[in-house]
């Protein structure tokens, strides 16, 4: 974050300069604090919505799309595995809403 910048502002800004993308900021999903061997990680972890579909990878070579089934098919890192189950949770009540409407 940058001074003076909330985590859904930094958030808004990083996903710009990283794939040339606006997102609806949602619910504050987790605040991760790890400890790397090099350094201490705080990172706050929200529910988002692409405005629009279209992604520019500025900063990275590859990126997918996963299903609930295939969240667990890549190797995460220790501060983003945790994250897994609660995605899940958010996910199915998220498809139960739809489905109730």
């Amino acid at each position: 974050m940058e001074p003076g910048e909330t985590p859904e502002e930094a958030l808004v800004r990083e996903i710009r300069e990283e794939l040339s993308a606006d997102i609806q900021v949602g619910k504050l999903l987790y605040t991760v604090e790890w400890d790397y061997p090099q350094f201490h990680l705080t990172m706050h972890c929200f529910m988002c919505t692409l405005v629009q579909d279209a992604l520019h990878l500025n900063e990275h070579e590859a990126a997918r799309w996963l299903s609930m089934a295939d969240l667990h098919s890549v190797n995460w890192l220790p501060a983003d595995e945790m994250l897994l189950p609660l995605i899940g949770k958010e996910m199915n009540q998220s498809y139960k809403s739809i489905d109730n409407q």
